[in-house]
């Protein structure tokens, strides 16, 4: 659904959000499509040469260049922070301060950003800039951009609320990992990333991200590291544990299993490549949601991009697939619901729900669990698991961190969301009926796992959020639609 109506979208497909035809070909805005490609490649080499360094004077150099390299073209570091979302666990050196790419790359975008809206006023010396935002802004709102404003706005009154407010700097730190800096990043989307190609070359530098994230763990099985448990060896590669890895991992293959098969008559062999390499990775996570969760959207995605047959074979892949898997994991599979994750799931649950009656308003709020949670819910069959930070469950965990507020928010996200994926259906839009899939394998692992609130996962959330939002919504040349 979209609100505002007679706003000529030709006039913004160049991606940088303006309307007035002066302001557009000044100095800043000549650039085309292919310099943003390089430009944005040049800034994810500048944040992984700043990673491996791990040197304060390459970290100062680097911020530098991002912010000036974002203040000449705002858009090439829109489009080139996805690639570095995978990798929200590595650190930037800057004296005793550490910080994640992501948030890195954020801040020097939002600086350059700003430069590059004051070079422009100063450049045309009139308000007509300003103005020409505020009528853009209200012809493109839509619903998708009030559930940012409305999370935006119940995660900070939920920072007033918390049920142990001695552990108030845990709750911002959260707040502003997995609310404050998701949002601005899709705001910054929503205005930047307005051409298909723009939006396209996101999802490639997503994709390129997530590749190397899965080929670091394929690596690292091959020399010998690994997680060993419940006799199989899980990759956790640049993930501090195996899991985490796979919640990460599932979006980008079904994001690319849709882009590779939905809506053609030939598979399309680049995005598939990518995709096998991605699925490799994520099966020797051995996460059974992750890999149930994705196999199931994927199935169902191509019945809606209509790939019957080969939504058949797949799902019976699946199954062949979960056999082995049964033979060959047998220990992992086999205590599942004997004193596996999935009985203390069911434990998990327990407690959480009796901390919603307690708190049934309010919720606890956001990263309170672990502080609530051992001291007065744990049960005694689940006492191994007492240090575990959520509830394993995106609605319980969307009531106790933001309230009830949150869990009316998080429900009307998923109607908005699912009347978007039948209009992208109907619009035959490969590019959004893969962002649609990527969005549902994460809520559905996130019925028995962690489905939002952490850093990489809620930026991905918003990230793609951002490219529904258009694609659904927004008008664009379908000539242009992707083959």
């Amino acid at each position: 659904m979209r609100i505002g109506a007679g706003f000529d979208e030709r006039r913004i497909e160049s991606g940088h959000g303006l309307v007035n035809n002066r302001v557009a070909t000044l100095p800043l805005g000549k650039l085309k499509i292919g310099q943003t490609e390089a430009l944005a490649l040049v800034i994810i080499a500048i944040i992984g040469v700043a990673i491996l360094a791990a040197s304060t004077m390459v970290t100062a150099i680097a911020l530098f260049l991002l912010v000036a390299l974002a203040a000449l073209r705002p858009e090439a570091s829109v489009v080139a922070l996805p690639a570095v979302i995978g990798f929200v666990y590595q650190e930037l050196v800057l004296k005793n301060a550490r910080f994640s790419p992501q948030e890195t790359l954020l801040a020097t975008t939002g600086a350059g950003t700003g430069l590059h809206a004051l070079w422009r006023l100063a450049s045309a010396r009139t308000a007509t800039p300003i103005r020409s935002v505020i009528i853009e802004l209200r012809a493109r709102l839509q619903l998708f951009d009030l559930a940012a404003l409305a999370l935006l706005l119940i995660g900070t009154l939920s920072l007033f609320t918390l049920a142990m407010p001695a552990y108030r700097h845990e709750s911002l730190r959260v707040y502003r990992w997995v609310i404050l800096e998701p949002v601005i990043y899709y705001a910054l989307a929503r205005w930047y990333l307005q051409s298909r190609d723009l939006r396209r070359l996101s999802v490639v530098t997503f994709a390129v991200g997530a590749l190397l994230v899965a080929a670091i763990g394929i690596v690292d099985l091959a020399a010998g590291r690994g997680l060993e448990v419940e006799g199989v060896t899980r990759i956790s590669g640049v993930y501090p544990h195996p899991n985490a890895l796979a919640l990460f991992l599932e979006r980008p293959l079904v994001l690319l299993a849709g882009l590779a098969a939905v809506y053609c008559t030939r598979l399309r062999w680049y995005w598939l490549i990518g995709a096998a390499i991605v699925g490799a990775g994520l099966l020797l996570t051995f996460s059974r949601g992750a890999v149930l969760a994705a196999g199931v959207v994927i199935v169902c995605m191509l019945f809606i991009g209509q790939r019957r047959r080969l939504a058949t074979l797949a799902a019976g892949a699946g199954v062949l697939l979960g056999a082995t898997l049964a033979l060959t994991a047998s220990a992992r599979i086999a205590n599942l619901f004997s004193g596996g994750s999935g009985s203390l799931r069911f434990d998990l649950w327990g407690s959480a729900i009796e901390m919603v009656r307690n708190h049934p308003i309010f919720g606890i709020g956001l990263d309170q669990f672990l502080y609530v949670y051992a001291p007065r819910y744990v049960k005694p069959q689940a006492w191994s698991e007492r240090f575990t930070s959520h509830p394993h469950d995106i609605i319980l965990d969307s009531w106790l961190s933001l309230g009830i507020m949150g869990l009316v928010l998080a429900l009307v996200f998923v109607a908005l969301l699912s009347a978007a994926t039948i209009r992208l259906a109907r619009k035959r839009s490969v590019l959004g009926l893969a962002a649609a899939g990527a969005m549902f394998a994460g809520i559905l692992h996130g019925l028995v796992d962690n489905g939002y609130f952490l850093p990489d996962l809620a930026l991905i959330f918003w990230f793609l959020t951002a490219i529904i939002a258009a694609e659904a919504y927004e008008k664009f040349d379908s000539n242009r639609q992707e083959t």
